[in-house]
């Protein structure tokens, strides 16, 4: 009997630390995702599901070759959008068309739809230089970087302070906040305008906004 309960307390004291131990699915929370997947360079934009990672406006964000910074997020934490880290000036076209609207899409809250009518036409990359910039982002696998649209500039302007903090520890350029310093959109407003944005007072700005005129381009992408 003294035997036997003596082997019944070996077994429990050497299975005892596997039983209690638990991964850590809380995330860092500080940007560097650890359960992103790459599929032979290509970030798919899934998770293995061995941790959960939660981000903040203004984190610092890398998962396989999408880098950027988190510009906002969703109530999981887990998803959102990103802002690029580098930023041009661009016209946003050379020429006069209407795309969106006769494409059958326009969109005031969702650039990338109004990128997919951009892009359609032959020569676009040479027409409409704003969003080529911005989808020349999309390298060895990556096809989700766009031209932002108006509304999504906002929840860039209501986390600015916190995403230039960090564009600023990294000694990249920040958001510009002067009060010329418009940047583009990709919602067209007709033929000849589209809507840029001021982040000098976040206005959606309805003056200078010819489209051949040249302002500020930054990308965007979901994560």
């Amino acid at each position: 009997m003294k035997r036997l309960s003596f082997l019944m307390l070996l077994v429990a004291t050497l299975t005892l630390p596997f039983a209690c131990s638990e991964p850590d699915n809380t995330g860092s929370g500080n940007g560097q995702e650890q359960g992103g997947n790459e599929d032979d360079g290509k970030d798919d934009g899934k998770d293995d599901g061995n941790e959960v990672v939660t981000y903040a406006a203004g984190d610092y964000y890398k998962v396989g070759l999408a880098e950027g910074i988190v510009a906002f997020v969703d109530e999981s934490g887990e998803h959102g959008l990103l802002i690029s880290i580098e930023e041009t000036r661009a016209k946003w076209a050379t020429d006069y068309h209407m795309l969106t609207v006769m494409g059958g899409e326009f969109s005031m809250e969702d650039g990338s739809k109004n990128c997919k009518y951009i892009r359609e036409p032959e020569n676009w990359e040479e027409v409409y230089p704003a969003v080529a910039w911005c989808h020349a982002m999309n390298a060895l696998g990556l096809s989700s970087w766009y031209l932002p649209a108006v509304y999504e500039l906002e929840y860039v302007y209501h986390n600015l302070e916190a995403i230039n903090k960090t564009l600023t520890e990294m000694g990249a350029e920040p958001i510009a906040t002067g009060v010329n310093d418009q940047y583009w959109s990709s919602t067209e407003m007709g033929v000849a305008m589209a809507y840029c944005f001021s982040f000098a007072d976040g206005d959606i700005a309805s003056y200078n906004n010819d489209k051949m005129n040249e302002h500020r381009v930054r990308a965007m992408r979901k994560f």
